[in-house]
This record gives structure tokens, C-alpha cells and sequence, in this order.
């Protein structure tokens, strides 16, 4: 009966998708500023040594929940204490919604022994700051009314426990905010719509495939508001970065995947490959490929900002 009661959910997540964007609104023309000061300000003060039990560990957690409490989220620490003590970040734009779009990340860093400058920005630095410089954005937009909705809900979540803990260096990546999450239903999973998970962004020379066939009709549209806003002028000078490929038999393994083995639909925007600077110091805001974190953040909020403003209740 379990299993069956999964297949019901899964099957009405994938309805839920299809039908949502086959009922789009008349798109908006709206032109959402970007508003890179802050998302650099937010980049400076994620980009710190910041491994489970470290002092900056502790920074970076509570300037979240500092972000997300000015932004007008409602916010959740969900504490964890075995079998290390870590706290998953949430932050929901109204706690009453009746479906979810969940985006998440994860914001500690691997413990390197030789790491004392190791501040890993496009894993995943970057994706947290591009998390709270969409939500600043779109928070602003009357027109989506993004903290009034009861239709549908933004949840950003931010998972601990992702690479390691208590200065453990191994190759394992134990998501154990994640599975937390899921294992404890933090929220109903069957409220939620789909899980985008974000890592890896930042390195030049990267594109991005569908790794999911349930969700490649979202990768679908992002690919298309990268043209849209190509063609209007709104991206940096920068390569193609979403194609309409699919890449469905390889994925990196990631915090989504508690979530795609509980039968929620997934989406992954992670590049074809491994950044060449991943798990060195030189991971950092220096090395970092401007035109494509400045592209990613204008394709990201616009295919949020659409998701929501073209969300139907009667679904």
C-alpha cells in the first residue's frame, strides 16, 4: 500500500507540471533588476572556511537566518544531533501555502586538512548567494505577492551535513541534512511540487543538461528564458549555458537525492562537470567566471518568477 501511495503522489507531481505550464499566463514583460551589490555582499560573507564545528560554520548559519528573517521568510532551524550536531536552514515565504516549489543548496563546506583558505564557492557559495539575491528580488515584485500566496509557497533550504563533519576528511558525501529532511518530513512530501537543487556554478566554460526526464519540460523552459532574455538584451556577453539535452543516465550525487528516492519530482542545475578549482583553495571569489554567476542568477529568478506568477490554484 506504501509503495502504491507513492506512485499516486509521483504521478500527481508530474500533472502538477505539465499542466501548470501548459497554462502559463500571457508572460509578463516585465525586466527584473539585477542587483549585484547585494548579491556580492552576500557572496563576501558566505565565502569562509566553514565546515561543520568550525567558528565559521556558526557565522554563516545565523547570517542566513539574519537574511531570510529581513527578506520576510518564515524561518525554521532544524536542528540535527545525531550523529553530529547540524542544523538545516529554512526559510518559507508563507508557512500556510498549499504546494511547495522547494529550492535548496548546501551551505557547509568539506573539511581539508590543508584548507585553511578553502571557502568553496561553486560548491556551493555561489548557490547560496543566488538563492537570497532571487528571493530579495522577487520578494520585491508586487505582481506575484511571492510572502501572501496560499496557492503555492518558496521554500529556500539551506542543508548542513552535505560533505562532512567534526573535521572528518574522507571521499563521502553523507547528506545527512537532506536525508533528515526527508526522513522526518519537515514538510509533507506530497505538498511538494518539485525539489531544485543548485551546486557547482561559477566555473567558465560549463553547460547545463536536463538529468531527469520528469522534470525536463522545467529544464526546457529555463533553456527557453535564457533565449528570451539573450534576445532582449538582459545577459552578459557569455557561451550558451542551458541546452536542451538530456543527460539522464549521469548525475553528481547531490542533496536531491533523498528527495528522488521518496518519489519527488527532482531538477538539478549543475553543470556537466566538476569545476577544475573543486575541493582546492583556489575555489574562491577570485576565480570565479563573473558572466556565467551573472547569467545563472538572471535565468534562475526569471524561471521563478514565471513559475510563480504563472501558478493556477485550480490545479
Amino acid at each position: 500500500m506504501l509503495h502504491r501511495s507513492w506512485l499516486y503522489i509521483s504521478l500527481f507531481s508530474v500533472f502538477v507540471i505539465i499542466i501548470l505550464l501548459s497554462r502559463i499566463r500571457r508572460q509578463s514583460t516585465l525586466i527584473i533588476a539585477s542587483d549585484e551589490q547585494h548579491f556580492i555582499a552576500v557572496l563576501n560573507r558566505i565565502l569562509i572556511p566553514r565546515w561543520p564545528g568550525s567558528s565559521g560554520h556558526t557565522r554563516v548559519r545565523e547570517f542566513l537566518v539574519k537574511q531570510l528573517n529581513q527578506l520576510g521568510f518564515t524561518v525554521f532551524q532544524d536542528a540535527i544531533t545525531d550523529p553530529f550536531p547540524l542544523t538545516n536552514v529554512l526559510g518559507i515565504s508563507n508557512p500556510l501555502a498549499e504546494r511547495f516549489l522547494l529550492l535548496s543548496c548546501h551551505y557547509d563546506t568539506k573539511y581539508l586538512e590543508s584548507g585553511e583558505f578553502f571557502v568553496s564557492a561553486t560548491d556551493a557559495g555561489v548557490s547560496c548567494a543566488l538563492l537570497l539575491n532571487m528571493a530579495k528580488k522577487l520578494t520585491a515584485l508586487p505582481d506575484i505577492d511571492l510572502l501572501k500566496r496560499r496557492d503555492i509557497g518558496l521554500v529556500l533550504a539551506f542543508f548542513d551535513g552535505h560533505d562532512s563533519a567534526e573535521g572528518i576528511n574522507d571521499a563521502t558525501y553523507p547528506l545527512f541534512g537532506s536525508q533528515n529532511f526527508v526522513d522526518n518530513k519537515i514538510l509533507p512530501l506530497e505538498s511538494i511540487n518539485v525539489v531544485i537543487t543548485l551546486n557547482m556554478i561559477g566555473a567558465p566554460n560549463h553547460i547545463y543538461m536536463s538529468k531527469y526526464e520528469r522534470t525536463y519540460i522545467l529544464h526546457e523552459m529555463m533553456a527557453n528564458i535564457e533565449q528570451k532574455l539573450r534576445q532582449s538584451g538582459q545577459l552578459i556577453k557569455c557561451p550558451q549555458l542551458f541546452y536542451k539535452l538530456k543527460s539522464h543516465d549521469t548525475d553528481m550525487y547531490d542533496d536531491h537525492y533523498p528527495f528522488l528516492n521518496a518519489s519527488v519530482p527532482v531538477m538539478h542545475v549543475v553543470p556537466h562537470t566538476y569545476p577544475d578549482v573543486w575541493l582546492q583553495d583556489d575555489d574562491n571569489i577570485q576565480n570565479l567566471h563573473w558572466p556565467s554567476v551573472h547569467n545563472v542568477n538572471a535565468i534562475l529568478t526569471r524561471f521563478i518568477y514565471e513559475y510563480i506568477q504563472g501558478y493556477d490554484d485550480s490545479l
